[in-house]
């Protein structure tokens, strides 16, 4: 017994009535069915079966297995039930399937190229080119061809081959992996393979192809798509985000690229300006610190970041050999540091007593951070440091 598969002669019935052959815990099998299995790199239709979802369907040899979502009563071995197809998925699938159809066609038809794979996410869809790095300028122009073929409402052609042999006179793009039930899908000039799951009458139905990005993967080229309703809502993202950015940037689109990088570099010169600041205000404080400083220079600050701290580390191990014990409040850290020609070795004490307080951390001999989650925890970190010296 085989399920009769309707989807693979009308792909747009949308409901239909069967008879449940059988049963077997959340899974039924029908006489007919108009649910696309998971097949091919997609995943397979969704609906209801009576009044119980059907959230997955998968072939085995030849049958078509429901998996319910839950099995409701009217769920019955004998009944004839109507199916309802959640067209909107069907529909999104049956756009970026074709997508990668005419993308692949174009591939092996223009460049010589084979799709290694293919995979219809349920945001993003991705085909491996059998290239290692394909060339910025070939995506675009793969792009444009493909959308060529979409806007020429070339007929999609759907043929069920019994044999083998048949199959093989036509010039498919892949080797047959099946030796019967074959259905062979043709866009005249464009592509031509072997393909079970259901497709759109026309190409103009995929709406657009638009190529995310493209990188290099395990050897080959992974292309990134999204086709019709998936491009349309990739399309209002970015606009969204352009006329954001448009708006900040006092831009229009056409030179929105221009005022982000005047602004970078002024951004870059105030950050350079503050640098320089922040390192004088260090050799500043450093100094201040060596005053009366005997065996080692130790203080907590209440709002230093761990970069604070380094540089502070920094400026005053370039005016003294004594050890430098740093603090703060604010990030719960310790620095240790010196010039080298200390005896501390700064790693060693973080590693040996750091973990007893609960804190982590590391580093080299003259130079270490400890990380604690309590800054009472952290000064007695400090204290126990100190004593070291």
């Amino acid at each position: 017994m085989m399920t009769e598969k309707l989807f693979q002669t009308n792909s747009y019935l949308k409901t239909c009535s069967a008879v449940i052959e059988s049963v077997e815990g959340n899974k039924v099998v029908l006489d007919r069915t108009i649910f696309a299995p998971e097949a091919g790199g997609q995943g397979s239709d969704t609906g209801f079966i009576g009044q119980a979802r059907m959230v997955h369907a998968e072939e085995k040899d030849g049958l078509v297995i429901h998996e319910l979502e839950e099995v409701t009563s009217d769920i019955k071995v004998g009944a004839e039930i109507e199916m309802t197809l959640d067209w909107d998925n069907r529909f999104d699938h049956m756009q970026n399937h074709l997508g990668e159809h005419i993308l692949s066609g174009i591939l092996f038809n223009k460049y010589g190229i084979s799709n290694k794979g293919f995979h219809l996410g349920t945001d993003i869809s991705t085909l491996d080119a059998d290239m290692k790095k394909m060339p910025d300028e070939m995506v675009e122009e793969l792009e444009l061809e493909a959308n060529r073929a979409v806007f020429s409402g070339l007929p999609v052609e759907i043929k069920l081959i019994e044999s083998k042999e048949e199959a093989e006179s036509l010039p498919l793009r892949k080797a047959l992996k099946v030796d019967e039930d074959i259905s062979v899908v043709t866009i005249p000039g464009v592509d031509c393979v072997a393909c079970c799951c259901p497709q759109p009458a026309d190409t103009s139905q995929v709406g657009i192809i638009k190529i995310i990005k493209a990188e290099n993967y395990k050897g080959m080229t992974r292309i990134y798509f999204k086709c019709g309703m998936r491009a349309l809502e990739d399309f209002r993202l970015k606009h969204k985000i352009v006329t954001t950015l448009n708006k900040k940037y006092s831009s229009e689109d056409e030179n929105l690229l221009e005022n982000i990088k005047i602004q970078e570099n002024k951004f870059n010169d105030v950050r350079r300006d503050l640098n320089t600041m922040k390192v004088k205000f260090a050799q500043i404080e450093a100094a201040a610190l060596l005053e009366g400083a005997e065996k080692v220079v130790a203080r907590e600050y209440e709002d230093y970041t761990l970069d604070d701290l380094k540089m502070l580390g920094k400026q005053a191990s370039e005016m003294t050999d004594l050890p430098i014990i740093l603090s703060s409040t604010k990030v719960n850290t310790v620095l240790l540091t010196h010039s080298g020609q200390s005896s501390l070795r700064c790693g060693a004490v973080v590693k040996e007593f750091a973990s007893g307080f609960g804190g982590k951390g590391g580093g080299s001999d003259s130079l270490a951070q400890a990380l604690f989650k309590d800054p009472e925890v952290m000064r007695n970190f400090v204290q126990i440091a100190l004593a070291s010296i």
